[in-house]
């Protein structure tokens, strides 16, 4: 269970499922609550319901990052779930998701519940970035996302929704170390760079003729660029055609970029099929050197 000022966010197990299926007062009283009447807040999250069920069932040890019934904990109300949509993808990514009955929205439950979401999740080794999707307009959750630390990223398609704004949070790097103790790293990371490459100290000796300059060498993004996006994006990337976005002006980080460039978004096709993980992160690097 996590724990909030204001809330409780209980892990719904499959017995709190059979008991919200069979009504939400049937769920509070298992809770030993009260049921507002508007849970859990939004038609979407009561239909997702049945099919977490479902989920749950199959495979109990998803309940960790599955769906939390939000209790009010000075009410002693049921008034909401939140919870992830899976256990963190291969690149360590989970996403949160919330639903507040409308007689408790506007007390900063909601962030009080994404943050908690967003803490627990980044206190696990497997995942590195927290997101999450919110219909692609300024909007009271837009504002939850940014109270909780996640920032704008731009605009994805979603299978069920179309197109929606994705949120994201990575995270934290590693505390800096002491002044003492990265002075000495830093003395020991200059003596191995100094000695690199060479094999015991000489004297000092006439230094040696300027080696012949290598050749150029391409970018990989920048081929995989041309390769790939320059007919639409042109080599600049103002070019336009087909609807192609101009990268010069996108606010979309380098993170947004490789989203877009691995799913697609309206005319532009999905690579994912087409290049590796590595070469979509080479392709969004080099588009934001064209800003």
């Amino acid at each position: 269970m996590l724990t909030t000022p204001h809330l409780q966010l209980i892990p719904c197990t499959p017995a709190h499922f059979e008991a919200a299926l069979a009504g939400h007062h049937v769920l509070a009283a298992v809770l030993g609550v009260a049921a507002e009447a508007g849970w859990p807040g939004s038609a979407e999250a009561q239909a997702a319901l049945a099919p977490g069920y479902q989920h749950l069932r199959r495979d109990p040890s998803l309940q960790p990052w599955w769906i939390y019934l939000l209790v009010h904990r000075e009410a002693r109300q049921l008034i909401g779930l939140a919870g992830f949509k899976g256990r963190p993808d291969e690149q360590g990514a989970v996403e949160i998701g919330y639903s507040v009955a409308e007689a408790f929205r506007g007390q900063g439950l909601a962030t009080e519940a994404a943050r908690a979401l967003v803490q627990y999740a980044l206190a696990q080794p497997a995942v590195r970035r927290v997101t999450a999707l919110t219909q692609p307009r300024r909007n009271a959750s837009c504002r939850v996302l940014e109270k909780a630390g996640l920032a704008y990223e731009g605009p994805v398609l979603d299978p069920n929704w179309g197109e929606v704004w994705q949120w994201g949070r990575l995270r934290p790097a590693a505390a800096p170390v002491a002044a003492g103790l990265r002075a000495a790293g830093l003395a020991l990371v200059l003596a191995l760079l100094g000695s690199c490459g060479r094999e015991t100290e000489k004297p000092a000796a006439a230094p040696p003729a300027a080696a012949p300059e290598a050749p150029a060498v391409v970018d990989a993004g920048q081929a995989l660029f041309e390769q790939n996006c320059a007919l639409c994006h042109g080599p600049d990337g103002k070019r336009g055609l087909n609807g192609a976005h101009d990268l010069t002006k996108s606010n979309l980080n380098q993170m947004g970029r490789a989203y877009m460039v691995t799913h697609g978004m309206g005319k532009m096709p999905a690579f994912q099929g087409q290049l590796t993980p590595e070469q979509i992160e080479q392709v969004a690097a080099y588009s934001l050197t064209l800003k």
